[in-house]
């Protein structure tokens, strides 16, 4: 690798101040992570760095209670289902023109187009790696998830731990800034950026020693927005001599940072592990003492008279224990008049409080005995309804920038058809049809059988008041608010076709009753004519 030149060193320098700012700012959120790693999500613990290289090591020994855990595995599962469930539709490609949208080709195209992008989806490993993003919201609060163009999958997903981020966001509160630090291997390195574009120190440890290939370096990635464009620029950089190794240009943002919530003053999102984080830290206290107290009462301390037994005293079951000749006194366990029933009944009012805090009440329904399957239905789409505005912002921050560079990635590898001439020039957006989405919209169809139900002894009154409603436009309005598939429904071209045909038919058939009563009506006046005639 030549000499950095006097540009890239300034280049450099400008990134490691901004990254020591960044690292300043974030000290106090280092410390919250590493609580809610060891009680919520122990698997990701390595806040500080500490685990040795290949894992391995017991992530749950101090934890005396799993209520958190278990909880936060529920809310990252039932995210996974409402919003991005793999085997069903939950997105479709739109224009934002419902007009538009009704174009028979332009409705094609659309739904060729979301059928195309979740079959790419569901061939990459977004799954996997989403799952791992709800973990990382309900815990720690922030997600980072990296998408990536690949001539595997088309696309590539990363899902990594917050604490191995920086983030800061523009004048509109969107990150827009995102720096990473990892370890790679010199071998890898090589592989990413060539051994030409590696310093001249590294390039002659390759070519001298090969096991020096395994060694580990600290890379730096920083992608921020360019000057004067729209694009984006990713810059890694070796920490160790402060090494400028490659440089990219992306047309999106390649990261989505979605956020659980957030204080408007703070860059990193909060979450629900954190709201019940007391809660959860005093219960893995309670509990540890309640066990305490239980194996007390199981296995309680013994007492016994001063040189009144033969020692040792043996506890083992069907053991034998001897005491000296005339001593009344015999071995007796110590009653401390614990009583581990307490404990477990305040730990059981502390465990629904952390359940409330990650929505399980909300996600998880208990059927009483009297309830019939329609209440059952109702009550859990009124549960949905109620996380609809928590969810508003993964829409905003996670879904929709993820959808767009997925999006944008397909059309620069020319795997959608070509557009319709109604949509050159237009940008596409996309709508949500999740299973949370459809539960807040069936209120919709609720009002319109109460509306129908309200005015359908008017309309037995007079038929004619019926014509107020268009029965075609509510037809689509309910089945769309109950998820039924557009590419289920009929265009308006074979629609038109089929009233055309049914109307001929009608006509045809209106059009043979006559001649038939036209023919009786002959006959019957036949014997008339005849005498009339004679």
């Amino acid at each position: 690798m030549a000499e950095q030149s006097e540009a890239e060193r300034t280049e450099v320098e400008l990134i490691m101040q901004r990254w020591n700012a960044m690292k300043r700012d974030r000290v106090n959120w280092e410390s919250h992570w590493d609580e809610l790693s060891k009680y919520v999500i122990p698997k990701k613990d390595n806040i500080y760095g500490q685990n040795t290289k290949g894992g391995g090591e017991k992530k749950n020994q101090f934890i005396f209670d799993g209520t958190a855990i278990h909880s936060n595995e529920l809310l990252a599962s039932a995210l996974h289902a409402m919003l991005t469930n793999p085997t069903t539709f939950w997105f479709e490609v739109t224009t934002g023109d419902p007009e538009l949208d009704k174009a028979d080709k332009v409705r094609g195209w659309l739904q060729r187009s979301t059928r195309n992008m979740h079959t790419t989806l569901n061939s990459s490993n977004f799954q996997t790696e989403v799952h791992e993003t709800y973990l990382d919201l309900g815990s720690f609060g922030t997600s980072p998830m990296r998408i990536e163009q690949d001539d595997e999958m088309t696309v590539r997903f990363h899902a990594r731990p917050i604490y191995e981020h920086w983030i800061a966001e523009n004048n509109k509160q969107i990150v827009d800034v995102v720096y990473r630090k990892f370890k790679w291997e010199l071998r890898q390195m090589e592989q990413e950026f060539g051994l030409e574009n590696l310093p001249e120190e590294q390039q002659r440890m390759l070519k001298n020693d090969p096991k020096s290939g395994f060694k580990e370096y600290e890379i730096l990635h920083c992608v921020h927005p360019m000057k004067d464009s729209k694009k984006f620029e990713g810059v890694y950089v070796m920490i160790k001599g402060r090494r400028l190794l490659s440089k990219e240009t992306f047309n999106e943002f390649p990261y989505v940072v979605p956020r659980w919530t957030k204080i408007s003053s703070e860059t990193y999102g909060r979450s629900p592990a954190m709201k019940s984080l007391p809660d959860i830290k005093m219960l893995n206290m309670m509990m540890k003492d309640t066990i305490r107290a239980a194996q007390k009462s199981t296995d309680p301390s013994l007492q016994m008279p001063d040189e009144g037994m033969t020692l040792p005293v043996r506890t083992s079951p069907g053991s034998i224990n001897y005491y000296r000749a005339g001593t009344p006194d015999r071995i007796e366990p110590i009653n401390t008049g614990s009583r581990p029933d307490i404990g477990f009944e305040v730990a059981n009012d502390v465990r629904q409080r952390i359940r409330s805090a990650f929505f399980i009440d909300q996600l998880q329904l208990a059927e009483g005995p009297q309830m019939t399957a329609t209440e059952v239905v109702q009550r859990t789409e009124e549960k949905l309804r109620l996380m609809g505005p928590i969810l508003g912002r993964q829409n905003f921050e996670f879904l929709q920038p993820m959808l767009t560079r997925v999006f944008n990635i397909m059309m620069r590898k020319n795997m959608f058809d070509e557009p319709p001439a109604e949509l050159q020039g237009r940008d596409v957006t996309f709508q949500y049809t999740s299973q949370i989405v459809r539960a807040q919209r069936l209120s919709d169809s609720q009002n319109l059988i109460s509306a129908i139900s309200t005015v359908a002894p008017l309309i037995e009154a007079d038929p004619s008041s019926f014509d107020v409603i268009d029965t075609d436009k509510t037809m689509i309005h309910a089945l769309k608010v109950h998820g039924i598939p557009q590419e289920l429904l009929r265009s308006n071209e074979e629609i038109a076709e089929m009233r055309e045909q049914r109307a001929e038919q009608q006509q045809a058939q209106a059009q043979n009753q006559q001649e038939l009563d036209d023919a009786e009506k002959v006959q019957k006046a036949g014997p008339t004519l005849s005498q009339i005639a004679q």
